[in-house]
């Protein structure tokens, strides 16, 4: 039976059902079409999230802390070697008194067998220079250093005054038997407890004055004293 030769009401009803289906068809599609760009709403969030994350990550890289190339090598003076055995000491980090990275010692000895030790600011366990634009630069492992034999002085201590970024002035060194250390600078007394291989560091803000400065600490059950200007 052809469609034509079905009873009117059939007719109508498949008239209706034929209707109903395209109704239907044309909402899924609606459907499918707002799922689309519902995925495609969300993946566009996603990326511009990421590109925002990512675009933090970089500001936060230009406005804290970076690291830079290397500093050179030290032009070693005639008769003086570079450091045989260099070793950061990490346990010596002594925050500074402003903001950047800590203070920390590099301990050695030098091909005449002599203690050394070197001091700078301490990044990934390395320590090096940390300028006003907030770049740390590594030194290199033959940076030379203040030298003594601690064996038999007891005290190896030197003071250094820097003034990048900030102002500073670094009293540091080792005791060989791990006494207290007073440092007196400026007419302000502190006391230290050495850390590992008797490293000690002492970190204050500006340029001070180091006359009538000293450091002292006891060795063989005697007061032994430093001036430093």
């Amino acid at each position: 039976m052809t469609p034509e030769e079905l009873p009117p009401a059939l007719r109508h009803l498949r008239e209706e059902l034929r209707e109903a289906a395209a109704r239907d068809i044309e909402i899924d599609s609606r459907v499918q079409q707002r799922l689309r760009r519902g995925r495609w709403r969300r993946w566009l969030i996603v990326a511009v999230a990421a590109l925002v994350s990512a675009g933090g990550v970089a500001v936060a890289q230009r406005v804290f802390d970076r690291k830079g190339p290397d500093e050179p090598g030290d032009r070693i003076q005639k008769g003086v070697g570079p450091a045989a055995d260099p070793g950061v000491v990490t346990a010596s980090a002594t925050p500074d008194p402003g903001s950047g990275p800590s203070w920390a010692l590099r301990v050695f000895t030098n091909p005449a067998g002599l203690e050394c030790v070197a001091v700078g600011r301490l990044l990934g366990g390395a320590i090096g220079t940390y300028d006003a634009a907030r770049t740390f630069r590594k030194l290199p492992a033959d940076v030379s250093g203040a030298c003594e034999p601690v064996g038999r002085s007891g005290l190896l201590v030197t003071i250094s005054l820097r003034g990048n970024p900030e102002p500073r002035t670094i009293v540091y060194g080792l005791a060989r038997e791990y006494g207290l250390v007073r440092v007196t600078i400026a007419g302000k007394a502190r006391t230290l407890r050495p850390g590992p291989f008797g490293t000690f560091i002492d970190v204050r803000a500006g340029l001070l004055d180091r006359h009538g400065a000293t450091v002292s600490t006891t060795v063989g059950g005697r007061t032994v004293t430093r001036r430093l200007g």
